[in-house]
């Protein structure tokens, strides 16, 4: 038999089945949607038609595994306007980023590859959030879905668009770059969380 640790870079479970068990049984009996994001096992990503082969046909010949469903971030730091007031909204929720801040702090950050300076830095703390040349910080606030975001007010007698491309247009492809490696970061750290919790004996 083999136990499966399946799950989402939120939440995961243990699964006792068999190897001849497909990927696919397994996620649908744990509640897992896989029809959106990137699925792994053992933290190889999953190519089309592997969901419906089996553990064993998979490679998997241990006793336990690792099959994680990590959501894409989805317009990742888009940007809304509504009259002056203008919303940065993350792919992520506010707990997700804490989450790669605390145990990925290389993740926040864009580092320049010849000079090993870092060049932008992401960071989430209270009040409205703020976005420079340097880095972003999300705020408090949330999107109806939940989702951190930094919320800026537009000088009066400013067009909305030349003012955010010309002031921190920069700064958002930044971002966006940085979230873009969030994604990975969660599942390692789903993944090693999981690890651990198996190791933990309750006596």
């Amino acid at each position: 038999m083999l136990k499966v640790f399946v799950g989402n870079n939120i939440s995961r479970q243990a699964k006792i089945v068999s190897h001849d068990s497909t990927l696919r049984s397994v996620l649908e009996d744990a509640n897992v949607d896989y029809s959106v994001g990137m699925t792994s096992l053992d933290g190889a990503t999953l190519q089309a038609g592997d969901l419906d082969k089996t553990f064993a046909q998979m490679g998997i010949t241990g006793d336990q595994c690792y099959l994680l469903n990590t959501a894409k971030a989805v317009n990742a730091a888009g940007i809304k306007v509504l009259a002056q007031n203008a919303v940065i909204a993350s792919g992520f929720t506010p707990e997700q980023v804490k989450e790669v801040a605390k145990y990925r702090p290389g993740a926040m950050k864009l580092v320049d590859p010849e000079t090993k300076e870092e060049t932008f830095v992401v960071s989430i703390s209270g009040g409205d959030g703020e976005i420079g040349k340097f880095g972003a910080c999300y705020g408090s606030g949330k999107t109806s879905d939940g989702k951190a975001v930094i919320s800026l007010r537009i000088p009066d007698g400013k067009d909305v668009k030349e003012f955010i491309e010309e002031t921190i247009g920069v700064a958002i492809l930044n971002l966006q770059k940085v979230e873009n490696q969030w994604n990975a970061a969660l599942q390692e750290i789903a993944t090693e969380k999981a690890a651990v919790l198996d190791s933990i004996e309750v006596l």
